[in-house]
């Protein structure tokens, strides 16, 4: 039981902490990272009232229904959180309030003590279930939903499998409990709970250590979605005709002053790019990352990268990631094929062959096989 206690306290503490911090980034998208900063804190709260509940204290009346009621709202979240991935402006629908039905049923089961009661842990069960099965499917049927994410859409869909994979766990173990209780078990004696709490632990700590080193895995949300439109400075009647002479001269200069400012900004991205084979890394890079690395703009360096490559930030990764296939294929007969995708920095051999396609025109193999090798 200490252990159990231990356990579900430090789930409580990470939580908590992953929550706050997600809740009051100021950068990123809002509605997104609200959502996830909402779930951490779910989950905080869930193991803090499992523990005062094994050690028997009760802060406040109704203290024991926040729990069943918190379980209803983390399927739901998961579920909104997909939806607004899908929206161009990462915002909320008024429909979106509909998902609380689940938690707003259970309370007013709980409220009138019905005895409907005795099939909670069923509905909760049916409702993850459900909710799982839906993002799955909708996935897997549309896998271009998450376009509105741009370059961040293929690590956005990975954080979504494993936010998937979370909450599957708990569906596992949630049914997993409702057997031994309808075999006449006791939840709170059941041998299943150390060995869960431990895996979630685990879980909880790898996301604070992606968190803390602004993985790519979590660093997608921290992208603007959004791009503001500048707003023209008004100008006046009298200052028409002085603005009018000036116009020309002055908006050539200062486009002259642009294009050479985005030419600087691409000339030292393809020179860090290089520098630090940024492409080989195991998640890519984002363009939020990069632009971190550059001090500058992301917008500005994704407009960079379009008028001085001709091409999408994604595209030069990609293209360079071909080039360093190429010449691994080349100067180094006997790898394989799949090993000089990874350390070409391609993560998948759909993506590898497709991108491999579009720049030669043919399969890594056939290059290969048509272009003499060079040493070393």
């Amino acid at each position: 039981m200490n252990e159990l206690v231990m356990l579900h306290s430090a789930i409580a503490l990470l939580c908590l902490l992953l929550g706050l911090h997600f809740l009051l980034s100021r950068q990123g998208r809002p509605w997104p990272l609200r959502f996830t900063g909402a779930t951490y804190l779910l989950y905080g709260s869930q193991s803090l009232w499992f523990v005062l509940a094994l050690q028997h204290i009760e802060l406040f009346a109704g203290q024991a229904m926040l729990r069943p009621i918190g379980a209803m709202l983390l399927a739901p979240l998961f579920w909104c959180f997909f939806q607004l991935l899908q929206r161009p402006d990462a915002g909320l629908r008024r429909r979106d309030f509909w998902h609380l039905g689940p938690a707003a049923l259970t309370f007013y089961l709980l409220l009138r003590r019905s005895e409907w009661l005795d099939y909670l842990d069923l509905f909760l069960l049916l409702s993850y279930a459900a909710y799982l099965s839906a993002v799955g499917f909708t996935l897997l049927r549309a896998p271009t939903l998450l376009a509105p994410l741009g370059d961040a859409a293929p690590v956005a869909r990975r954080y979504l499998q494993l936010q998937g994979a979370l909450l599957g766990s708990n569906l596992l173990i949630e049914a997993a409990l409702y057997l031994e209780i309808q075999q006449g078990g006791s939840p709170s004696q059941s041998a299943l709970l150390l060995p869960a709490a431990a895996l979630f632990l685990l879980l909880h700590l790898l996301t604070l250590l992606f968190a803390l080193q602004r993985s790519p895995l979590l660093e997608w949300l921290y992208q603007r979605s959004d791009q503001k439109p500048q707003i023209q400075p008004q100008v006046s009647k009298t200052q028409g005709s002085f603005a009018a002479i000036e116009a020309p001269e002055t908006h050539a200069v200062e486009t002259t002053a642009a294009a050479e400012k985005l030419q600087e900004v691409y000339q030292r991205w393809l020179a860090l790019l290089e520098q630090q084979q940024l492409y080989q890394l195991e998640f890519g890079i984002t363009l939020a990352q990069a632009a971190r690395k550059l001090q500058v703009p992301a917008r500005q360096l994704s407009l960079a990268v379009n008028q001085c490559y001709g091409a999408s930030f994604s595209v030069l990764l990609n293209d360079k990631r071909i080039e360093k296939a190429k010449q691994l294929l080349l100067q180094s007969p006997p790898l394989a094929v799949t090993e000089v995708m990874y350390q070409a920095g391609f993560a998948t051999k759909s993506n590898f062959h497709k991108e491999f396609a579009r720049v030669t025109g043919m399969t890594p193999s056939a290059y290969r096989l048509s272009t003499p090798a060079q040493p070393d």
